[in-house]
């Protein structure tokens, strides 16, 4: 992922970039107010950004930390959850926004008709934004098929995230 170039993806007044290698997909719900696209590496890898209206996240969550740990709760309560760990928080500024960034590592239960003790594991990177100027919120995020993040993901991921012009 080292030499990765990147294509600015811009909509609705805000922006971000992401490797050329991807493929995008929207949601067919999507609105202005509320949406999701996502970013679909070749390897079938996935990044997420998602948006909402910020007065109705801000009731729920005061603080961009308080979002990021809502969304590790509600990992957290998955059925398939079998074990949670953080494995870094930090507060970036992102488009002059304290933003809250996160990255945990978990065992998924996987699914059949059999019981199974076989677990499989996963990395997951999220970063959350708060955006007074435009009144939205921000959330990209990823949970990796793999059990490990290829070399330089978290970097990438960084990379992508600092790059959110959200006004």
């Amino acid at each position: 992922m080292d030499n990765t170039a990147f294509e600015k993806f811009s909509m609705y007044r805000f922006s971000i970039d992401y490797p050329k290698v991807c493929s995008i997909q929207f949601n067919p719900k999507l609105k202005r107010e509320v949406g999701d696209v996502l970013f679909l590496f070749p390897d079938k890898e996935k990044i997420y950004l998602t948006w909402g209206e910020l007065e109705k996240a801000q009731k729920k969550f005061p603080t961009v930390s308080d979002h990021a740990e809502h969304s590790i709760q509600m990992i957290r309560k998955t059925r398939t959850v079998k074990g949670l760990e953080t494995i870094a928080r930090d507060l970036l500024t992102i488009n002059s926004h304290p933003a809250a960034y996160t990255r945990i590592r978990l065992e998924e239960a996987r699914g059949g008709l059999l019981p199974q003790n076989k677990t499989i594991p996963h990395e997951g990177y999220s970063v959350h934004l708060h955006c007074e100027q435009s009144s939205r919120y921000f959330v990209i995020y990823t949970m990796l098929s793999q059990d490990k993040a290829p070399e330089g993901f978290d970097e990438l991921f960084k990379l992508i995230a600092n790059s959110l012009k959200c006004h």
